[in-house]
Parts: C-alpha cells; structure tokens; sequence
C-alpha cells in the first residue's frame, strides 16, 4: 500500500489511503470518485492563511499516475 500513516487526522490523507485500496481492487469507477474528492479535500485544506504542514507531497502525485496506469489513459 502506500507510505501513509496508519491514523491521521486530515481527510485528505484518508481519502488517499481509500484511493489506494480502491486502486488495488481494480475499482476504477471509485479511484476516479476519490481523486476527485482528494482535489476538493486538498483545496479546501489549503488557501489564503492557511498553513499545510504536509511534508511530501509525492503520494498525491503518485495517486494521479496511478489513476492514469489504472484507466489506461
């Protein structure tokens, strides 16, 4: 699975982590459903005086990619 920790508190993170899953099972139509709701979840998070503490920002990039192998696009 992914490097995420097991519990946080952003639900960015566990939209992530279902992503992941979702991916793994092969359930396009819901890895579609959940990159989707990741953009809204980080935009939300993020924005005018705000501050993201998130350190990496790979496991984001790697879930579009893996969207892209999963759907063949």
């Amino acid at each position: 699975m992914s490097d995420l920790p097991q519990y946080t508190r952003r639900l960015s993170d566990k939209i992530l982590m279902a992503f992941n899953q979702a991916c793994e099972q092969r359930a396009v139509e819901v890895a579609e459903l959940l990159i989707h709701a990741l953009e809204l979840a980080l935009t939300k998070e993020g924005g005018p005086g705000k501050t993201d503490n998130r350190k990496d920002l790979e496991a984001v990039f790697q879930a579009f990619d893996k969207l892209k192998a999963v759907t063949g696009q």
